[in-house]
């Protein structure tokens, strides 16, 4: 009589114990989705086939979205991204991902830079089309002419 008593006592812990489980299955599968949802696109094309760390001729080090280095060769260019992200951070040091507007060619917001620009070629050579990316001179041409996100901008003693 004492088993059949503490039988269904047992059986009672059992499935709390399951049901604990099975909650705490499921917060870890919940946060981990949470944690995968929030990479950015950018950043899932930049470990395809990138490494963690890039060696821009210039003396930077942090790698912007796809963008190759050494990039491609192109007429008389060797290397297309060699002016990119500079140690000194002194030109061409912003990050550009997720480019929606390769093909324009015109700089109309900002002054103090270039207003015709054709990065068509070289953008499409050297980043993967998941993720155009570029190094630009400025945000304005990124976002303005790019219609791009800017990943990071470089800073000195941080390229």
């Amino acid at each position: 009589p004492k088993a059949a008593e503490s039988e269904p006592m047992f059986t009672v812990f059992t499935m709390a114990r399951r049901v604990a489980i099975a909650l705490s299955v499921m917060v870890f599968l919940i946060a981990a989705g949470a944690a995968l949802a929030a990479t950015t696109h950018a950043d899932q094309a930049h470990h395809i086939g990138q490494p963690d760390e890039c060696q821009w001729p210039r003396g930077g080090r942090k790698c912007c979205g796809t963008l190759r280095s050494p990039g491609a060769a192109h007429g008389w260019r060797g290397d297309e991204t060699d002016h990119c992200f500079p140690a000194s951070a002194s030109d061409h040091m912003v990050c550009c991902v997720d480019i929606q507007n390769v093909d324009n060619d015109h700089n109309a917001d900002d002054p103090h830079v270039a207003r015709h620009n054709p990065l068509s070629g070289p953008i499409r050579r050297n980043s993967h089309n998941s993720s155009y990316s570029w190094c630009t001179c400025s945000v304005s041409i990124c976002e303005q002419q790019l219609n791009g996100r800017v990943a990071w901008v470089g800073r000195m003693g941080d390229t």
